[in-house]
């Protein structure tokens, strides 16, 4: 099945839920606005992690009670609607309402949400990925779509902001814990940004030095779950391959806030951690980056969870979901 297909998935019983994402134009207007929203930001006190769930779901009810009745109809479905959990690569309509419909204090409660996930690292890539993937140069962000999937004045509820190669959900569960998280897609084309991302796991296959997780001639496909027969145990590896593979994820999981960070770490531990992990590299050897030809694919997961990288299309996508057993 390949990642626009839809995934059967019920309460969060999936293993790929949906994603979506966001980002900032170039024009003098959307440097203007960005530079508006970084001063808001700055003026907001740093949301410690016990607070996070309080703050995240009100801050995305502000959001939705600055809509009208029209908007909140097109932004506010169903939490078990089919579409939450459909992984889709390919620009285009996605369900909601998109950003450029939003008026100049509805986007900006909109974006105060996303920086309680984003880092700002985080934000400064989703700018950079938007701009990349802005056809005409305009308002890249407001090509996106921001979906609420259950309503957080009154329960479970996913946020997300989604369109192509960037796509972050969240979900928050009644009793305060995140019992899923993601799936994030992020990407590039042309294959120019996430350069660490890319440097740090061939470094990791270098230190690894075990043909064992080498799968040739086979690609990795992003956002599919890790076949629990494919790869290594990450236990399995010498000293230094551990620690570069385990760099390469805490890189990743830099683009989030530190609150985010602690949930995705709890839900990995939660499946086994590290213990139950497997990596492996697919279709080629990585001994050189997408954009000077690499094609190569790497997945690093456990049964209810996955992170990984797909350059082996000649363009990059990357993902990552982590569910509870049971759900």
């Amino acid at each position: 099945m390949w990642p626009d297909q839809l995934v059967p998935h019920k309460k969060a019983t999936s293993q790929m839920a949906q994603i979506s994402p966001s980002v900032v134009s170039m024009t003098a207007l959307t440097k203007w606005v960005l530079r508006y929203i970084v001063v808001v930001l700055v003026c907001i006190s740093p949301v410690c992690a016990g607070d996070f769930e309080v703050d995240f779901r009100k801050q995305v009810s502000a959001f939705l009670n600055s809509l009208d009745r029209k908007q909140a109809g097109s932004c506010l479905l169903d939490l078990e609607d089919e579409r939450r959990w459909r992984m889709h690569y390919p620009g285009g309509k996605r369900p909601g309402i998109q950003i450029s419909q939003l008026s100049a204090p509805q986007r900006s409660a909109m974006e105060k949400a996303l920086r309680l996930v984003l880092s700002s690292q985080g934000w400064k890539m989703a700018n950079a990925v938007a701009a990349q993937d802005s056809e005409d140069g305009g308002d890249a962000l407001g090509k996106y779509w921001i979906t609420c999937f259950g309503d957080p004045r009154g329960g479970d509820f996913a946020f997300r902001l989604a369109e192509h190669h960037l796509t972050i959900v969240q979900l928050e569960l009644i009793d305060g814990e995140a019992g899923e998280f993601g799936p994030i897609l992020l990407g590039a084309n042309p294959p120019s940004l996430w350069r660490e991302d890319e440097e740090l796991l061939i470094r990791a296959w270098k230190l690894i030095d075990d043909e064992r997780a080498l799968i040739l001639d086979k690609k990795g496909i992003a956002g599919r779950a890790m076949p629990e027969d494919e790869g290594v145990m990450f236990v399995s590896l010498n000293q230094k391959g551990r620690d570069a593979i385990k760099r390469a994820w805490e890189h990743r999981l830099e683009i989030f806030t530190l609150p985010i960070r602690q949930r995705i770490n709890k839900l990995h531990e939660s499946l086994g951690g590290w213990q139950k992990s497997r990596l492996a590299y697919y279709h080629e050897a990585p001994a050189k980056r997408c954009i000077d030809g690499g094609r190569w694919d790497f997945k690093c997961g456990l049964p209810g969870m996955v992170w990984d990288f797909e350059s082996s299309r000649a363009h990059i996508h990357m993902s990552m979901w982590v569910r509870t057993q049971g759900k």
